[in-house]
């Protein structure tokens, strides 16, 4: 009470209205803002994910029938493991091949005519000559297309794998661009996962990870092999590959798996919920208690850990932090602490149980 006199009276005196921190505390303490506070302990930051994929291979090709027309032979089954190059269906060969002929008899022809003019010498007009080179490139170009064609006539697995469909009969026929046979690589097995951007961000390639299925008793160990550097645009979540060694063909493509990431980050940090950061125009900080008033810190911000941050620089361990009515504080606001805990329990903070 005596504070109290003692500030009014210097107001009303028109002395110079720079209170002392005690007298200060006495003119607010009618309006002290009620808050929950924690005290700071240093913990070790560790980045924890449990997130559900999609197995798929390694490579997976849907291959297609580019020229189209007739399947003259299918020479794998579903199941039948193919190695690089390695035939797998023939589709108008041997029309592609006639047309082949026909065009390589062309390009002799054409070549045997140019040969004719350039051996007459000054015989043969400019013009004579300059049809016959022009005659002789469009047959050898007729010849490219027709070795194009027979190529593509014969589909061929881009990649050792495994045959996982064939959608054609011998006897069918097809159009252009008709997918014929489904080539997949399971080993490497790969989990497509989805991840938010509060995850990604704590992700690195060659981060080691653990995956189950649920049609599967094993743990498997596997890797980040890939992380999207821009996120889809229908879900806003960001493309992550996990890559798991497969030997045994254990993950098919379609099966549903889990992937636990655990990493240690930081021992001894200081990491605390990002919702205590309170941020003011272009300055970062957090309200720490200091003789029963709110003081305004300035911290520097490390790695987010899911819904956690990390602080390096401006706080200190056995300091208290203002966690509730901390956005509506000024610097050297009067505080009524109701209730004080430590930081942080998995992330959170923890508090006496009342009695």
């Amino acid at each position: 009470m005596n504070l109290l006199l003692s500030a009014l009276a210097l107001g009303g005196c028109g002395a110079d209205p720079v209170p002392t921190p005690e007298a200060r505390r006495a003119l607010s303490s009618s309006k002290a803002s009620r808050v929950e506070i924690v005290v700071l302990e240093p913990t070790e930051a560790r980045l924890e994910l449990d997130l559900p994929g999609e197995v798929g291979g390694e490579r997976d090709a849907d291959l297609a029938a580019a020229n189209g027309g007739f399947v003259e032979r299918v020479l794998v089954h579903e199941g039948d493991t193919v190695r690089e190059g390695q035939a797998l269906a023939y589709i108008d060969v041997g029309l592609y091949n006639a047309q082949l002929e026909s065009a390589d008899a062309q390009l002799a022809q054409a070549e045997a005519d140019l040969a004719r003019l350039e051996a007459l010498g000054d015989l043969a007009t400019p013009a004579q000559l300059e049809s016959a080179h022009t005659a002789q490139r469009i047959a050898a170009a007729a010849v490219s297309q027709a070795k194009n064609r027979v190529s593509r006539a014969i589909i061929r697995a881009p990649f050792a794998g495994v045959v996982a469909a064939v959608r054609i009969e011998r006897g069918e026929a097809v159009g252009p661009g008709s997918p014929v046979v489904r080539v997949v690589r399971l080993d490497p097995a790969v989990i497509n996962l989805a991840v938010s951007d509060r995850d990604v961000v704590s992700l690195v390639p060659g981060t080691p990870v653990k995956v189950t299925a649920a049609s599967r008793s094993e743990v498997f160990d596997g890797t980040v092999s890939r992380i999207s550097p821009a996120a889809d645009l229908r879900t806003r979540a960001f493309p992550v590959e996990i890559e798991v060694p497969n030997p045994d063909r254990l993950l098919l493509p379609g099966m549903i798996a889990r992937v636990s990431v655990q990493r240690p980050l930081l021992a001894d940090a200081m990491v605390i919920p990002q919702d205590w950061i309170v941020t003011r125009r272009d300055r970062r900080g957090v309200f720490v208690v200091s003789e029963g008033t709110a003081v305004w810190r300035d911290v520097t911000l490390g790695e987010v850990v899911h819904d956690r941050i990390v602080v390096t620089s401006g706080l200190e361990p056995g300091e208290q932090v203002v966690i509730t009515g901390h956005r509506d504080l000024v610097d050297g606001d009067a505080l009524i602490i109701s209730r004080e805990g430590r930081c942080c329990s998995e992330g959170r903070p923890t508090f006496p149980q009342a009695k």
